[in-house]
Protein backbone atom coordinates (compact mmCIF):
# COMPACT_ATOMS: atom_id res chain seq x y z
CA UNK A 1 0.00 0.00 0.00
CA UNK A 2 1.45 3.02 -0.93
CA UNK A 3 0.89 5.91 1.90
CA UNK A 4 1.51 8.85 -0.26
CA UNK A 5 -1.38 8.06 -2.94
CA UNK A 6 -4.06 7.13 -0.11
CA UNK A 7 -2.58 10.67 1.49
CA UNK A 8 -3.29 12.20 -1.77
CA UNK A 9 -6.51 10.84 -2.01
CA UNK A 10 -7.55 12.12 1.57
CA UNK A 11 -5.96 15.40 0.93
CA UNK A 12 -8.09 16.07 -2.22
CA UNK A 13 -11.92 14.63 0.01
CA UNK A 14 -10.40 17.19 2.67
CA UNK A 15 -10.72 20.40 -0.08
CA UNK A 16 -14.02 18.80 -1.37
CA UNK A 17 -15.58 18.62 2.16
CA UNK A 18 -14.24 22.10 3.33
CA UNK A 19 -15.94 23.35 -0.61
CA UNK A 20 -19.17 21.62 0.68
CA UNK A 21 -19.57 23.05 3.74
CA UNK A 22 -18.48 26.67 2.21
CA UNK A 23 -20.96 26.29 0.22
CA UNK A 24 -24.05 24.71 2.20
CA UNK A 25 -23.19 27.76 4.69
CA UNK A 26 -22.83 30.32 1.74
CA UNK A 27 -26.39 29.18 0.79
CA UNK A 28 -28.34 29.74 4.21
CA UNK A 29 -28.49 33.10 6.51
CA UNK A 30 -26.81 32.60 9.76
CA UNK A 31 -29.46 31.80 11.94
CA UNK A 32 -30.56 28.93 9.98
CA UNK A 33 -27.14 27.18 9.39
CA UNK A 34 -28.02 23.94 10.76
CA UNK A 35 -25.16 21.62 11.33
CA UNK A 36 -24.53 20.50 7.75
CA UNK A 37 -21.72 22.92 7.10
CA UNK A 38 -20.06 21.64 10.76
CA UNK A 39 -20.59 18.08 9.40
CA UNK A 40 -18.91 18.52 5.73
CA UNK A 41 -15.98 20.00 7.40
CA UNK A 42 -15.53 17.61 10.47
CA UNK A 43 -15.26 15.08 8.38
CA UNK A 44 -12.78 17.05 5.92
CA UNK A 45 -10.65 17.61 9.14
CA UNK A 46 -11.06 13.80 9.68
CA UNK A 47 -9.59 13.23 6.29
CA UNK A 48 -6.39 15.83 6.58
CA UNK A 49 -5.59 14.57 10.47
CA UNK A 50 -5.38 10.82 8.38
CA UNK A 51 -3.61 11.63 5.70
CA UNK A 52 -0.84 14.07 7.99
CA UNK A 53 -0.71 10.53 10.18
CA UNK A 54 -0.35 8.53 6.89
CA UNK A 55 2.35 11.30 5.78
CA UNK A 56 4.14 11.40 9.14
CA UNK A 57 4.95 7.89 9.00
CA UNK A 58 7.23 7.63 6.35
CA UNK A 59 10.58 9.46 6.11
CA UNK A 60 10.40 10.46 2.68
CA UNK A 61 7.18 12.68 3.68
CA UNK A 62 7.43 13.70 7.09
CA UNK A 63 7.81 17.53 6.46
CA UNK A 64 4.91 17.50 4.18
CA UNK A 65 3.05 15.54 6.56
CA UNK A 66 3.88 18.32 9.34
CA UNK A 67 2.74 21.16 7.41
CA UNK A 68 -0.60 19.70 6.78
CA UNK A 69 -0.75 18.63 11.06
CA UNK A 70 0.07 22.08 11.83
CA UNK A 71 -2.28 23.82 9.44
CA UNK A 72 -5.00 21.58 10.27
CA UNK A 73 -4.28 22.91 14.20
CA UNK A 74 -4.45 25.82 13.03
CA UNK A 75 -8.05 25.63 11.16
CA UNK A 76 -9.64 23.61 14.13
CA UNK A 77 -8.61 26.33 16.55
CA UNK A 78 -9.95 29.11 14.51
CA UNK A 79 -13.03 26.99 13.93
CA UNK A 80 -13.75 26.14 17.46
CA UNK A 81 -12.44 29.08 19.46
CA UNK A 82 -12.07 32.44 17.42
CA UNK A 83 -14.02 32.96 14.18
CA UNK A 84 -18.06 33.47 14.71
CA UNK A 85 -20.26 33.45 13.14
CA UNK A 86 -22.43 36.57 14.43
CA UNK A 87 -19.28 39.16 13.07
CA UNK A 88 -16.46 39.12 10.78
CA UNK A 89 -13.34 38.31 11.79
CA UNK A 90 -10.39 39.30 9.51
CA UNK A 91 -7.85 38.65 11.08
CA UNK A 92 -9.14 35.10 11.66
CA UNK A 93 -10.13 34.70 8.51
CA UNK A 94 -6.49 35.33 7.15
CA UNK A 95 -5.53 32.80 9.05
CA UNK A 96 -7.87 30.18 7.73
CA UNK A 97 -6.40 31.24 4.25
CA UNK A 98 -3.49 30.97 5.17
CA UNK A 99 -4.21 27.33 6.61
CA UNK A 100 -5.98 26.48 3.37
CA UNK A 101 -3.47 27.34 1.00
CA UNK A 102 -0.68 25.83 2.92
CA UNK A 103 -2.77 22.20 2.94
CA UNK A 104 -3.26 23.22 -0.60
CA UNK A 105 0.70 23.57 -1.43
CA UNK A 106 1.30 20.45 0.59
CA UNK A 107 -1.10 18.50 -1.66
CA UNK A 108 0.43 20.19 -4.65
CA UNK A 109 3.58 18.87 -3.64
CA UNK A 110 2.47 15.56 -2.89
CA UNK A 111 0.41 14.78 -6.27
CA UNK A 112 3.73 16.33 -7.89
CA UNK A 113 5.92 13.91 -6.11
CA UNK A 114 3.89 10.95 -6.93
CA UNK A 115 3.69 11.93 -10.62
CA UNK A 116 7.48 12.16 -10.68
CA UNK A 117 8.38 9.15 -8.84
CA UNK A 118 6.68 6.87 -11.32
CA UNK A 119 4.53 3.62 -10.69
CA UNK A 120 4.09 2.58 -7.08
CA UNK A 121 6.06 -0.05 -5.34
Amino acid sequence: MDRRRVSLVLLLLFVAFTGVAIVISGSRPVPQQGVAPAVAQVAGYVCALVAAGLLLASDSTRAIGGWVLGALAVLVVLDLFLLDDAGADIGGGLARLAGLVVIAVATVRLARGLTTAGPAR
